[in-house]
């Protein structure tokens, strides 16, 4: 170690509660103490995620959480429990000495595994959440054999979440958003670029569009959503984009780099994501929507007037209606909409939602949401799985079917397809959550509530800062949260045990953190 670095970092033992952390520091270098009835141990202090500092995590069970995104490690010894990391948190050797917990900074080598999976070859059709997700768990757990991924772009895999937020706010190279730029050789991973045009799970192989076939002994469809662009008239003029690969967003900031006002169809997390950002870039933005209150069917009208509330202080302007048509002469000049209001635009961004890529898996009839119908282990047939935004999977918390389209929930289904792979057995039972960046304020939800019956809320909308529990079937399957992190993530981590309160009692004002 460079002399000039510290060689170990000591902490007051007394200042770490017992049950907690706390974050110790030694000139540049920090590491974070978890202390509980067997001892103290030292891991890394940021989330190897984003970096989000994990001293302002939550403790949940035997899990850290997180502050951020959500992703869990054990306590015990950091190994990963749930994404969106992808790798479990370093741990550095601890001892006691005196009144002090004594941390070396020279990490302890990860535990070597090896898997004697029943399996040679496994062949991934995607190469999103799912399929990194699967791919990452593989090796983490010891698989050393071929495993060969199959997708049409070009780029290596890449986080989809920082495409309508901070990408868009500023002329951002698209390699700030790749997981790892040489993320085929690192896990040894064939990668084919290619479009799949047919699979079939009974043969377990994939026809390639230039009349290649692959087979695989185990086989993940996980060929995600693409971006809906309905049929409007003008939706092919030069400046009408859509958002969904990172080709998208390369493409739509280029364009605000010229752009003065900016139209975006539709009120969803895309819309409003990337509108809020555009805005900070200096753009004029307009938001059509159908609804008057965004995202009110989703959280109920209190968080969507707030957040439209929120927005439109920010600068962004709301038009309620339908779109008549795009107009321009060759390039787009304005959107019409159907009450007869004139959107002049220079760039049109089109957040109509995405439809799942079940056209290619023959002899599957999806769902009446698109998805392909699976069972709770998420197996389409034998060494057949179905991961991501195409699965009509039995979800846990709610108990019906759900096809959601969650970038962590697909790296969880990646992450059990692959434990299954190497013969876990059982059901999927992850709590799903997202987030969204809207603006400065950061959004989180938990569970699955379709329909739901009733909301309690507690806190205050209006100021962002509250937190909505959603009630279907007389239970609270669903939370949504700003600035409620303590709450959220304790409901979040009884949402994925099976633990939550009775609504009369989260009326009542249970802690929630006390019972995790």
């Amino acid at each position: 170690m460079d002399q000039d670095k510290p060689r170990e970092i000591r902490f007051a033992l007394d200042a770490i509660p017992l049950g907690g952390k706390a974050e110790g520091k030694a000139g540049d270098a920090a590491v974070l103490f978890v202390r509980d009835a067997d001892g103290v141990r030292a891991f890394q202090a940021k989330c190897p995620h984003l970096g989000a500092p994990l001293a302002k995590g939550e403790i949940c069970g035997g899990r850290l959480y997180c502050p951020w995104h959500k992703a869990a490690f054990a306590l015990s010894d950091g190994s990963l429990e749930e994404p969106p990391a992808l790798e479990a948190l370093t741990r550095y050797p601890v001892r006691i000495e005196g009144g002090e917990a004594v941390a070396t900074l020279t990490p302890e080598p990860a535990p070597a595994k090896r898997a004697e999976a029943p399996v040679d070859h496994v062949l991934i059709v995607g190469t999103g959440a799912a399929a990194v997700a699967c791919v990452t768990t593989l090796r983490r757990e010891g698989f050393s054999r071929r495993i060969t991924m199959v997708g049409r772009e070009a780029y290596p895999p890449y986080d989809r979440t920082k495409l309508s937020k901070q990408f868009l706010a500023k002329p951002t190279p698209a390699e700030k958003t790749l997981l790892e730029p040489d993320f085929a050789a690192v896990h040894q991973v064939e990668r084919i670029e290619a479009e799949a045009t047919r699979v079939d799970p009974a043969a377990r192989s994939v026809t390639l569009a230039d009349g290649r076939t692959l087979t695989g002994d185990a086989l993940l469809i996980a060929t995600g959503s693409r971006a809906v662009v309905p049929d409007f008239e003008g939706k092919d003029l030069d400046g009408v984009m859509s958002l969904r690969s990172l080709d998208d967003a390369v493409r739509l900031s280029e364009a605000a780099e010229h752009a003065k006002r900016v139209v975006v169809i539709g009120a969803g997390f895309i819309g409003l994501e990337a509108a809020a950002f555009l805005t900070k870039r200096g753009l004029s933005v307009t938001v059509l929507s159908r609804e008057e209150i965004p995202l009110a069917k989703r959280f109920g009208e209190a968080v969507g007037k707030a957040l439209k509330q929120y927005h439109s202080g920010n600068g962004v302007t709301f038009v309620t209606g339908n779109v008549a048509r795009i107009v321009g002469d060759g390039h787009v000049a304005a959107v019409e909409t159907e009450g007869g209001e004139n959107l002049p635009a220079d760039l049109v961004l089109i957040g109509a939602g995405a439809a799942p890529e079940t056209g290619i898996v023959d002899g599957v009839e999806p769902d009446d949401n698109g998805g392909i119908p699976v069972g709770a282990d998420l197996t389409l047939a034998d060494r057949v799985w179905i991961a991501g935004d195409i699965a009509a999977f039995p979800e846990h918390g709610s108990g019906v079917t759900a096809r959601i389209e969650h970038w962590r929930l697909a790296q969880q289904h990646g992450t059990h397809a692959a434990r299954a792979i190497l013969g876990g057995q059982g059901a999927f039972s992850g709590a799903p959550f997202f987030w969204s960046n809207q603006g400065d304020r950061r959004l989180d939800y938990g569970g699955y509530a379709p329909d739901f019956e009733r909301i309690i809320l507690q806190g205050d909308p209006a100021a962002l800062d509250f937190i909505a529990y959603y009630v279907r079937e007389g239970r609270a399957v669903a939370a949504c949260s700003i600035g409620r992190n303590t709450p959220f993530t304790a409901f979040l981590h009884l949402l994925g045990e099976g633990r939550v309160p009775d609504p009369a009692a989260i009326e009542g004002g249970a802690d929630l953190a006390a019972l995790v």
